[in-house]
């Protein structure tokens, strides 16, 4: 069930990863309208966070961004 919150996301520096992203909630970051600040792991800073269309993404970065998971609520 996790899974299909599971949402490719891209921080403010570039960095790609997979966040836990609730729509209309947020337990680990602050919400700013459609971005959210919180921790990116990949480059260990805090930094406004976005939502990335799948389709979007090369194959390249889809896997970029499938290989690091920010930290689980649960």
């Amino acid at each position: 069930m996790l899974e299909k919150f599971d949402t490719p996301v891209r921080c403010s520096e570039g960095h790609l990863y997979t966040s836990y992203w609730v729509p209309m909630g947020s337990l680990k970051a602050i919400r700013l309208g459609t971005c959210r600040v919180q921790r990116c792991p990949v480059g260990r800073h805090w930094a406004k966070t976005y939502r990335v269309d799948p389709s979007e993404l090369t194959a390249q970065e889809a896997a970029e961004a499938a290989a690091t998971h920010d930290a689980r609520v649960f």
